[in-house]
């Protein structure tokens, strides 16, 4: 088996691009993922040319609806108590960036 090590400035790049403050584990984490890259690389051995592709198993299309509902909350309803609107949206504090 091909054995790939993710150096320390992978991790630091991969942990500034997932906002994920990781300083002072930057070794163990090259570590934990080169060892991750190392197991799922055991896939490569599995014959899979007679498989067909997959995307999803279940046969459904959408798994929050399953067709029975059939009337909707009209977006008048929908949006009377909301605090803030825009463009007929709710408005609502951002959630990435946070400090």
């Amino acid at each position: 088996m091909d054995s790939r090590k993710i150096t320390i400035e992978e991790v630091k790049k991969i942990a500034q691009m997932s906002k994920l403050n990781i300083e002072g584990d930057e070794e163990k984490f090259s570590q934990l993922l080169s060892q991750t890259l190392d197991y799922i690389k055991i896939l490569d051995e599995l014959d899979t040319s007679k498989v067909s592709e997959t995307f999803q198993v279940t046969g459904l299309t959408n798994v929050y609806q399953d067709g029975s509902q059939k009337v909707t909350l009209p977006r008048e309803d929908a949006l009377k108590n909301v605090k803030e609107t825009a463009r007929n949206l709710v408005v609502t504090k951002g959630v990435f960036d946070r400090e």
